[in-house]
Parts: C-alpha cells; structure tokens; sequence
C-alpha cells in the first residue's frame, strides 16, 4: 500500500510545476549545527512541556526513563566496558555534533575527553538568543542527571570535570578508583 501510494505520488502531475526546486548540499560544519540546534530544541522542548504537565517529578521520570533506554541500547549492541561505550559517546559526538572529543584508558578508569562540547556551544548559542537555558545547566543535566545514570544502569560510576570548552568525563566498573 505505501509503495502504491509513493509511487503515484511521484508521479502526478503538476500544472504549475516549471522548474525543479535544488536541494542544496550543507557543509558539515552547518549540519553540525543543525544537528545540535534540534537536538537541544527537542530535549528542553520535552523537558518543558514533561514539567509543566506533570511536575518535577515527572521531569525525573523522564529523564530516567531516556538513561535506562540508552543504557539498554549500549547493552544490546553488547557494549559493557567502559571504554566500548566512551568510544560509543565519542563517536556520536564526534560525528552527528562536530564536538573535538577523545577517549583515554588510564589506571584502571577510560576518560572521555570534550576538548570542544558542541552541545555546550549550541547551549551558550540558545542563552544568547534570549532562551533561560544556561550552559551551566545544561552541562549540570549532561552529566549529572543524564550520563550518571546511564552509567549506573551499566555498573558504572562517573566523575567529571567541567572546562571552560567542555569537560572530562571519568568512568569506572562500580566499585572502581578514580585516582
């Protein structure tokens, strides 16, 4: 039935029709943006509308429900060391956002390095159009109220170091040392 409709979608005709419109090709540094501009505008769209409908409390069940579904995905695709999933984040960073990230294995703890967070960017881009979304904050539900418990859900435990450009995120097996 989809493939019917498609097709003769595609093939009607139009009166007016006299020229085909282009559809241009964006740099990568402008889907970058785009990428981060509607991954922000989502998410605080979601939170917003989860908190003026159903309260703070609704916001953390939210946002708990979005960490155990991650970390399930990372589970599924049998990402389980720390480091499998920091080159995970990484990759996504990397390439959907166009943050400078890295990762680093040392003394028994995997740091995921933002030299450069996009989203943190894309946060201070929002605050300075007049949005009350405050990069602090952002950073605060990046780490605290979203990756945390990602790592929990995996027996993982998180430090992070906040930046000037970004931060440092520290990752354990439970139980684990940060030194």
């Amino acid at each position: 039935m989809v493939a019917s409709h498609t097709a003769s979608f595609l093939n009607r005709s139009c009166h007016t029709l006299r020229t085909m419109t282009e559809v241009p090709e964006l740099p990568l540094d402008q889907v970058h943006q785009r990428v981060v501009g509607w991954w922000i505008g989502n998410y605080y769209g979601s939170i917003g509308y989860v908190a003026k409908k159903l309260g703070k409390k609704g916001v953390r069940e939210f946002q708990d429900l979005g960490a155990r579904q991650v970390a399930a995905t990372f589970k599924q695709m049998g990402l389980v060391e720390p480091e499998e999933v920091a080159v995970a984040v990484a990759t996504n960073e990397k390439n959907l956002f166009g943050s400078e990230v890295s990762v680093r294995e040392c003394e028994g703890k995997v740091e995921l390095i933002r030299e450069r967070c996009a989203l943190l960017q894309g946060a201070r881009a929002f605050s300075r159009l007049g949005a009350s979304l405050l990069a602090k904050e952002h950073c605060r539900n990046c780490s605290e109220t979203h990756w945390r418990k990602v790592f929990s859900e995996m027996g993982m435990e998180l430090q992070t170091e906040n930046t000037e450009s970004g931060c440092i995120m520290s990752i354990v097996r439970a139980g684990g040392s940060f030194k």
